[in-house]
């Protein structure tokens, strides 16, 4: 009979659908705690706190690998916070890496898809601005000029990948976006001078 045939097929999936929920809601905690470590791992480099900045680094890369392997199995699951954290993950190692010159760690590195990576690069340059604006604060316009000049060679580069949005979405609007920051940034630069 139909319906017993078709009960007999749920009654076989169920513990399979049973398990990917329960992966789905691991990978969104773990997705969660890749986050975190990313964003302080940026503020702590903000603050030139290196060894804080690694340890917690360390930790958002563990849980990464935790992440990938579980995407690896599943990787419909690869949506919304753990794309999230992919880019958290790649911003905080430019960040890294800009503020105590670590090795740069690249998508293949990190075992990542590049599409995340690319938006966290365009991220990272947000921060960037950030750094500048201290540096002009402390009145150090020499490092506040180098780190501008970052900014705009990252943009340069990613302003060449202009493909269509399916292909890295959101990142023409990241893009755009940086042009304005850019702006900004520099107006800031040319009014620290003429102090």
């Amino acid at each position: 009979m139909l319906t017993d045939e078709l009960k007999s097929y749920i009654d076989k999936i169920s513990p399979k659908l049973q398990e990917r929920f329960d992966k789905r809601e691991k990978v969104l905690l773990i997705a969660r705690e890749v986050i975190r470590y990313s964003g302080e791992t940026i503020s702590l480099s903000h603050r030139l706190n290196k060894e804080e900045a690694l340890k917690k680094y360390n930790l958002a890369l563990q849980r990464l690998d935790e992440l990938r392997k579980i995407i690896d199995e599943y990787p419909e699951l690869l949506y919304g916070d753990v794309g999230t954290a992919f880019q958290e993950i790649s911003e905080a190692t430019i960040v890294l890496s800009m503020y105590f010159n670590e090795k740069l760690k690249t998508a293949e590195d990190l075992g990542i898809p590049e599409i995340y990576y690319i938006l966290g690069i365009a991220d990272a340059i947000g921060e960037m601005r950030r750094r500048v604006l201290e540096l002009l604060r402390k009145d150090q316009k020499r490092e506040a000029e180098e780190t501008y000049k970052m900014m705009e060679e990252l943009y340069e580069l990613l302003w060449t990948l202009e493909y269509p949005k399916a292909v890295v979405p959101g990142l023409r609007q990241k893009i755009d976006n940086l042009r304005r920051l850019l702006e900004e940034t520099n107006h800031d630069l040319f009014l620290a001078h003429l102090e």
